[in-house]
């Protein structure tokens, strides 16, 4: 009987933070809302082209990120 009565005192003091975190359940914050504008707002459609199914790994033979950016728009 004494060992049940350990066990039960040291569960209940394993499970005491999980207990108190439920007790401190913040608030969910509102969403943000979006205006009429944004939602309206689409991206410009891209066709693809000859130039774009060719291969642009060209461009990484280049050392700097803006070089290899440059390079790759091309292919866009």
């Amino acid at each position: 009987m004494k060992r049940f009565a350990l066990f039960a005192a040291l569960a209940a003091l394993v499970a005491m933070p999980a207990w108190a975190q439920t007790l401190k359940v913040p608030a969910p914050a509102p969403a943000p809302t979006k205006s009429e504008e944004a939602k309206n707002i689409k991206p410009m459609p891209r066709h693809l082209t000859a130039k774009s199914r060719e291969d642009a790994r060209e461009c990484l033979k280049f050392s700097t990120n803006e070089e290899i950016i440059v390079c790759a728009e091309k292919f866009l």
